[in-house]
């Protein structure tokens, strides 16, 4: 069984990240997460330590193709660092996403893309003031990777907030004083085939319904199913 290399996780390499990759093992990286520029074609300033140090790039290639070739080897060099069980997520925005997804696709592998996820910018505007004739650039996209599909991934909760569980969760059990709400039994898509919906009659309702009879039965008994009167309003 071969094992992955070990990285000492308490060493910040400086330069260049192609050189620096360079001197890893194959296989020695869980997480790989990459916000390089993003062909916008500006100039930006960075301030260091309370404004004490300020540090600028400029994000200017000739042409996507200069950009795109200026990514490949180093996302090249990441892949190969990464562990069959790490996670691969390369962050940017509209300017060269696409592009990046076709390389992307090209150096991991099709088959090996698992989202694309939307990050909303908060602040962000259409310009529309400013004589703009697009609609709103609002988001930028980070994609994501693996090598195999034995990779690590944990979903993270935190509680709802107070005043969505008070509107959404209006009902109180008796017995426990747990909140919950009632929802719809149909079976969302209804009649289409591909959905494969169960079909049947249920306390003298025939319809395509969102369970089995079987589990509809046991929900019923366990005082799950609320049949209400046809025109009830429920508060």
């Amino acid at each position: 069984m071969r094992h992955s290399a070990l990285v000492d996780t308490q060493v910040v390499y400086c330069g260049d990240n192609l050189d620096q990759l360079g001197r890893l093992p194959d296989s020695c990286v869980d997480l790989v997460y990459i916000d390089p520029p993003f062909n916008s074609s500006r100039t930006y300033e960075v301030f260091w330590e309370e404004k004490r140090e300020r540090r600028s790039f400029e994000d200017r290639h000739e042409s996507t193709k200069a950009y795109i070739d200026f990514m490949r080897p180093r996302c090249i060099e990441l892949a190969r660092v990464l562990k069959p069980t790490g996670t691969f997520y390369y962050h940017c925005d509209w300017h060269a996403s696409h592009y990046v997804k076709v390389m992307m696709d090209q150096i991991i592998g099709e088959s090996c893309f698992i989202n694309e996820i939307i990050w909303k910018r908060q602040s962000s505007h259409n310009d529309a003031k400013q004589g703009s004739q697009h609609l709103g650039r609002v988001h930028d996209t980070i994609l994501m990777y693996s090598k195999t599909k034995d990779y690590f991934f944990k979903h993270l909760y935190r509680p709802y907030d107070p005043e969505y569980v008070k509107d959404f969760y209006r009902f109180i059990e008796p017995s426990t004083g747990r909140r919950y709400q009632l929802g719809d039994l149909g079976a969302p898509g209804g009649a289409s085939p591909s959905k494969g919906n169960p079909h049947y009659e249920f306390l003298g309702v025939t319809r395509y319904w969102r369970y089995s009879e079987a589990n509809m039965k046991r929900l019923y008994k366990e005082g799950k199913i609320v049949q209400t009167k046809p025109g009830t309003v429920l508060a």
